[in-house]
């Protein structure tokens, strides 16, 4: 099993496009920090500008880059140092051209234009992914001309998001999904060997190896010798290699592991609470039932009748 394919399924990843925007110089847009499980994305199809994240740093965008921002903080972006920002809900409420989500705004200058949206991970479900990220993911273009796969996404999408065609909601929310999982293996791709972080272990074969069987079979009596054995490694090498590149030991991943893959079965299902205690290792609905509250911070029925907290997948048209 592929072990990024089935966190990101069982993560199921919400996503918000505002739309595009058509930015002439000067301008300048403010984006307040969001939710720890919400991620920004731009993506840049033509101009200029400059993104700088709240607490320093900053970083020059042009067309044909993608920028993630998985820990959804605050930032600006606009197309020079003296530009002043505004906040992105007053572009969204009040300079929408036309009927579809194109926002035009700025002065008389040189035209940026860049799609913009969010993800959202729901509550409790993801963490490792998330954790293992850095506050800025930017995929820039080589010289000037995009790769081949960002160019046709990002094109198609800005298209999709401007207008307000049929099925334009389901469009979106593909594309904006590949432009997450393209982002994830830019950053994966980038990461040196000294390199740490979940996303990082998937790249070192030993331990890429032990999280493959815990995501392939959670309802497995695993311990640390057997994980190690099928790694072909002594145990505390193994233990120590895991731990070190991954974040935590072997069995504290798979707990929460575990706990979130019961989450997502509870939300997705109306399975027992005894059936899902199996599916992930515990032979009894008690025993599973004080894990889960342990380390989610509610009782399985608790959890069972919150109600979700993340929002409606596509396109949201602005109040």
């Amino acid at each position: 099993m592929d072990v990024l394919t089935d966190v990101l399924r069982t993560v199921r990843l919400q996503n918000r496009c505002y739309g595009r925007f058509d930015l002439t110089a000067p301008w300048g847009m403010e984006v307040d920090a969001s939710s720890p499980r919400s991620a920004h994305f731009y993506l840049v199809s033509a101009g200029r500008g400059w993104l700088e994240l709240d607490g320093g740093g900053a970083v020059s965008i042009a067309g044909g880059d993608l920028i993630l921002l998985p820990k959804g903080g605050k930032h600006v972006l606009r197309d020079g140092p003296g530009s002043r920002p505004v906040p992105i809900q007053q572009i969204l409420m009040g300079h929408r051209s036309g009927s579809g989500h194109d926002f035009r705004y700025g002065g008389a200058g040189a035209l940026a234009t860049i799609v913009a949206g969010h993800f959202t991970f729901e509550d409790g479900i993801g963490d490792a992914l998330v954790e293992s990220l850095p506050p800025l993911i930017h995929v820039p273009s080589d010289g000037g001309t995009m790769a081949p796969w960002l160019q046709a996404t990002l094109q198609f999408l800005a298209v999709e998001a401007a207008l307000a065609q049929p099925g334009a909601e389901t469009v979106v929310s593909r594309l904006a999904d590949i432009l997450f999982v393209q982002a994830l293996r830019a950053h994966m791709a980038s990461q040196t060997a000294c390199s740490r972080g979940w996303l990082q272990a998937l790249k070192d074969p030993p331990v890429a190896a032990a999280l493959r069987l815990m995501h392939e079979h959670p309802e497995r009596s695993w311990t640390v010798e057997a994980l190690a054995s099928q790694a072909t490694m002594s145990r505390s090498a193994f233990a120590e290699r895991f731990t070190r590149l991954v974040g935590e030991a072997p069995l504290g991943y798979l707990t929460r592991w575990r706990m979130q893959k019961a989450a997502r079965l509870m939300l997705d299902g109306d399975a027992t609470l005894g059936a899902i205690a199996h599916a992930v290792g515990y032979e009894t609905e008690s025993t599973f039932g004080k894990a889960f509250r342990r380390h989610m911070g509610l009782t399985p029925g608790e959890y069972r009748k919150t109600p979700a907290l993340s929002e409606p997948r596509g396109l949201r048209r602005a109040a």
